[in-house]
Formats: structure tokens, sequence, C-alpha cells
């Protein structure tokens, strides 16, 4: 059952990513060439709320060696979370 709930949250935010992006650029008038950094934060943004709900918020994030690190907050609880495919994610430290 959890494998069928992975999936299907996989194919959400590689949907939502697709339609975000194409949305992004006909309202900026900016095509495919939107700026890298804020296609990197929204996509950022919108796969941590997707793997651990829509309470949560970036304060920060940065991409070093091909893996992505970011400081999440829920309810004043700090977390700090990392991932190689924005899909998984995986919580290496917490203010608990």
């Amino acid at each position: 059952m959890n494998f069928i709930r992975r999936d299907f949250v996989k194919q959400i935010v590689a949907v939502s990513a697709l339609i975000g992006s194409g949305i992004a650029g006909a309202a900026t008038g900016a095509g495919p060439n939107v700026a890298p950094a804020s296609k990197m934060d929204a996509d950022i943004q919108k796969s941590i709320k997707a793997n651990f709900g829509g309470g949560f918020s970036v304060l920060s994030h940065s991409k070093l060696a091909g893996v992505t690190y970011a400081k999440i907050e829920n309810f004043g609880n700090q977390y700090t979370v990392r991932t190689t495919d924005l899909i998984e994610w995986k919580i290496i430290k917490s203010s608990l």
C-alpha cells in the first residue's frame, strides 16, 4: 500500500512541476527560460510540501555535489533534510 502511495506522490510532483513551470512561463512571458534560481525554489517547495505536508515552510536550501539540502520548519520545529532527486527526502537533523 505504501509503495502505491509513493508512486502516486511521485506522479503528482512531476505533473505539478510540469504544469507549474508552464503556467509561470506563460504568466511572465518568459517561456521555458525561467530563471534557474526561482524555478529551483518553487520545485523544492513543491517537493517538500508533497512529502511532508502543507504545514512545512522552507527556510533555506542549498545544493552540493548533486545533493539538495533544505532547512524546513513546522510549528516552530526546525528540520534539516536532504535529497538527491527531489522525491525522497530524509531528515538528517531535528530541533526536537
